[in-house]
Parts: C-alpha cells; sequence; structure tokens
C-alpha cells in the first residue's frame, strides 16, 4: 500500500519491502511505476470492464 501511494506521486523507482511475505521470509527490491502498471494491467483492465457493465446497465 505504501509503494502505491509512493508511486502515484513519484514515477522513479521506489524500495519494496514485504516483511514474512512466505514462510517468515523478508523481500525487498525496488520497482517503477510502469512495472506496477505492467504488472496489474490485466485486473485492472477487469475492474475497468465491471465497472462499465454496471454502469452500463444501471
Amino acid at each position: 500500500e505504501k509503494l502505491k501511494k509512493q508511486m502515484s506521486a513519484n514515477s522513479t523507482r521506489l524500495p519494496l519491502n514485504i516483511e514474512c511475505f512466505m514462510e517468515d521470509r523478508d523481500v525487498s527490491g525496488d520497482m517503477q511505476r510502469s512495472q506496477m502498471e505492467q504488472i496489474c494491467y490485466d485486473t485492472f483492465s477487469r475492474v475497468e470492464r465491471t465497472l462499465r457493465a454496471i454502469l452500463h446497465n444501471a
């Protein structure tokens, strides 16, 4: 959530830290906004289609 908010205001590489990701292991790295958008594209598209259908049928 914190990374998402930072990316909304900034398009540079930002640190990514997830504590206890799997089997109590921590994960760290960095990510750019464009990478996050690419990873989330399919989900965003499904949400958009669903919302458009709801508005159309309302």
